[in-house]
């Protein structure tokens, strides 16, 4: 019996090397700001969306630390002139693909306490007529004695699909890696925002809507 084990231990230890070692990195499922000069481009978002004018976030250092070295996280938060903001985060996966994991793990570990996680569509219009699959969560933290709804819409994208589910995209790569011996460049999308308790139905048709009109900009996989 230990003989088994070893063995098999043995044996997943040299099909990981060897995929390791010759794996094709596939291509990702948004596009990237190719006139850049940094050595990891950064997802392009666009300047603004809508009525809504973007700026660029600093990613804190404590994300960076949290993150393999070759992880791109490009970020920025969308004002809108009455003072509702969005914030559009993209996170790309290099090599390594523990870059891309759920987005409850980073609220938890913030603070936030998830109220309620909705599998939703959201009805496209560009490039073409389609459902966009995402996650939507509400989440609830008191700061400074106020009490604040914390809203998120997330999904994942490479070059081939598109889904909300992180179960399907764990099977989605490793089904590529053991057939194909390709690695699929995943990227983790969220939209965020935050409101006052009572707020939250009609925020969320306003993040709606931003999808709505920002994906087809930074997304190239329908």
């Amino acid at each position: 019996m230990l003989a088994c084990v070893v063995l098999v231990v043995s044996g997943s230890g040299f099909f990981l090397r060897y995929w390791q070692s010759n794996q094709v990195m596939g291509s990702p499922g948004v596009i990237l700001d190719e006139d850049s000069s940094m050595d990891k481009p950064p997802v392009r978002l666009p300047d603004w969306v809508l009525n809504y004018v973007g700026e660029d976030l600093e990613v804190s250092e404590v994300e960076l630390e949290a993150l393999p070295e070759d992880t791109t996280i490009t970020r920025r938060r969308y004002k809108h002139p009455n003072g509702f903001f969005i914030d559009l985060t993209v996170v790309l996966m290099g090599l390594d693909r523990t870059s891309i994991h759920k987005p409850q793990f980073c609220l938890t570990g913030a603070g936030f306490h998830i109220e309620e996680t909705t599998p939703t569509t959201i009805q496209m219009h560009q490039p073409v007529a389609q459902a966009l699959p995402a996650m939507r969560l509400k989440t609830l933290r008191r700061f400074q004695g106020q009490e604040y709804s914390g809203l998120l819409y997330y999904w994942f994208v490479d070059d081939q699909h598109v889904t909300s589910s992180h179960s399907e995209r764990m099977w989605l790569m490793v089904k590529d890696l053991f057939t194909k011996g390709r690695l699929q460049r995943w990227a983790s999308i969220s939209v965020s925002s935050i409101v006052i308790p009572g707020q939250e139905e009609n925020a969320y048709r306003h993040m709606e809507a931003f999808i709505r009109a920002a994906a087809p900009a930074f997304q190239s996989t329908t």
